[in-house]
């Protein structure tokens, strides 16, 4: 059985590296350009099994992440003091008890969302596999939860919650995960296949969905191996919306958006377009990203298990793909220690210039320069893949830093989870910092420890807007926000190694930046 993302172990993983380690790299099936862009990452949070990041709000001026676990717990994360003590969300809390899987390792927690409103009504949405969340110990199949919120919305009431909807599962696997929010207002829903205990289908797979004859995402009777699209209202039932594309047709799933997917862990929408990408699991040999303008009216067959990529699969021979289904933009054999897409973002933030407009995704697998990838349309309507090089202290161990997703924040910017890290990426070394214009600031303790609390002497300056600490050769180190308490005239150093630091400064109200030099002793 070919093993998701979230299946492979980390023995199996150094074996996996152990072997391809010696293995000619070869970037030709990947990139049509073969010089790489480097992009600076900077470890934010240490959690266990990050799977998801999103902004905490939809205020764009509320910089906070909420960091969503595997193991069931949501982490609340602030720019300037880290994780907070207490989660904003604990599937354990309460007597749930929901995730107490065993060893299986494709239940868990899969994904969350902010309902639309949530400024006002406080609602957040989540998708699991586990236990009933009532008491009676009952494994149940994939489910998506409302829970309300506190009154100021900073943690989740797991007293107050309704089931939205349950998706039966007859294997373990292909859970998909991802729940989104669409530019619609309407929610988006990723499902896996089902996945499959048998011996799989005439392709030659192991784990190949051999649910009937069609296949679980060939059968538009299925919610299983699709895009669904509802329109949930809160703790009461959703509803189908009008402009579906199989609404009113006959023994069909009125929920369907798209099928013809394996396990679709995730997607996403371009947050200036609307435009959709879909990061789709392979089976034997393809890993595949699907698009889908946003003028599209939705009905769309993505091609499993009729196809694999530009491959057919089941039937082997005489499939018509052209006429059937849609084929992927981009697609990717398993070679270079590759083995499960996790899809990605589009990039629309500021501190990457360079970036604006690709799609940045990457492999749960992968080393060295075969981990990280842009995706973009050129001027004659060919999508063109390159290598992305992300720059982190010591690297990426596949056996330990497995990649799990990306996110982004209000502001555009990315995150990417590994097995037990949060990373930003933050440098782009084709555009140097702004350059300050304003007074000079001091800093107490200067120098400082690479773990310390600095405290930054205004002299009535003005208010916060926005701090940026760059180290000697420009690379961003820090950039943070004002948080809820006002607190906005300290951080911390964590983890700085010894150098100069450039600190810049925006105050509320006027248009040069104030500066300040900070030395730090490291480790």
């Amino acid at each position: 059985m070919k093993k998701s993302f979230l299946q492979v172990t980390p023995f199996v993983q150094i074996i996996l590296f152990a072997i391809l380690r010696f293995s000619v790299i070869n970037n030709s099936t990947l990139s049509a350009q073969t010089t790489p862009e480097t992009i600076n990452a900077i470890r934010i949070a240490e959690v266990e099994q990050p799977i998801q990041t999103l902004s905490a709000s939809h205020d764009v001026n509320n910089n906070d992440l909420l960091i969503v676990g595997h193991d069931g717990v949501v982490h609340y994360w602030e720019p300037i003091s880290g994780v907070r003590e207490t989660p904003f969300l604990d599937l354990g809390m309460n007597g749930m008890n929901i995730l107490d899987f065993g060893e299986n390792p494709e239940q868990g927690l899969n994904g969350m969302t902010l309902d639309p409103g949530f400024e006002e009504n406080g609602l957040v949405y989540v998708i699991y596999n586990g236990y009933r969340p009532d008491g009676t110990g009952e494994i149940i199949d994939e489910r998506i939860l409302c829970f309300g919120t506190a009154e100021d919305h900073s943690i989740v009431d797991t007293s107050v919650w309704y089931e939205v909807l349950e998706l039966v599962q007859p294997d373990q696997g292909h859970n998909g995960g991802q729940i989104l929010f669409g530019p619609d207002n309407f929610l988006y829903i990723s499902t896996g296949d089902g996945g499959s205990t048998g011996t799989g289908v005439s392709g030659g797979g192991s784990n190949g969905d051999d649910h009937g004859t069609i296949g679980n995402a060939q059968s538009l009777e299925s919610l299983l191996g699709k895009i669904l699209r509802i329109e949930p209202h809160g703790l009461e039932p959703y509803t189908i919306p009008k402009s579906n594309p199989f609404v009113g047709v006959a023994d069909v799933r009125e929920e369907i958006w798209a099928y013809g997917l394996r396990n679709p862990w995730r997607f996403c929408f371009d947050s200036e377009n609307g435009d959709m990408y879909i990061g789709d699991v392979g089976e034997v040999d393809w890993e595949e990203i699907h698009y889908e303008a946003a003028e599209s009216e939705g009905g769309l067959n993505y091609g499993w298990r009729l196809m694999e990529g530009p491959d057919c699969y089941e039937p082997l021979v005489d499939c018509d793909p052209d006429n059937e289904t849609e084929q992927p933009i981009f697609a990717f054999p398993h070679e270079n220690g590759l083995c499960s897409v996790i899809g990605g973002v589009v990039y629309r933030g500021e501190n990457i210039p360079s970036l604006e407009g690709y799609y940045i995704f990457s492999d749960y697998c992968g080393f060295g320069d075969t981990q990280f990838f842009t995706l973009k349309e050129n001027e004659n309507g060919e999508w063109i893949s390159q290598a992305l090089i992300i720059d982190v202290d010591g690297g990426f161990i596949p056996w330990t830093e497995s990649k799990s997703a990306f996110g982004e924040d209000n502001k555009g910017e990315i995150y990417l989870c590994t097995r037990f890290f949060v990373y930003k990426l933050l440098f782009d070394p084709l555009f140097l910092p702004v350059q300050p214009g304003g007074t000079e600031v001091r800093f107490s303790p200067n120098p400082s420890g690479s773990n310390s609390l600095v405290k930054i002497e205004l002299e009535g300056a003005g208010e916060i807007s926005r701090l940026r600490v760059f180290d000697s050769a420009g690379r961003l180190m820090r950039d943070m926000y004002p948080t809820e308490s006002g607190d906005n005239t300290t951080f911390y150093t964590n983890d700085f190694p010894t150098g100069v630091y450039s600190v810049h400064i925006d105050i509320v109200g006027l248009d040069d930046i104030l500066f300040g030099k900070l030395v730090v002793f490291g480790e």
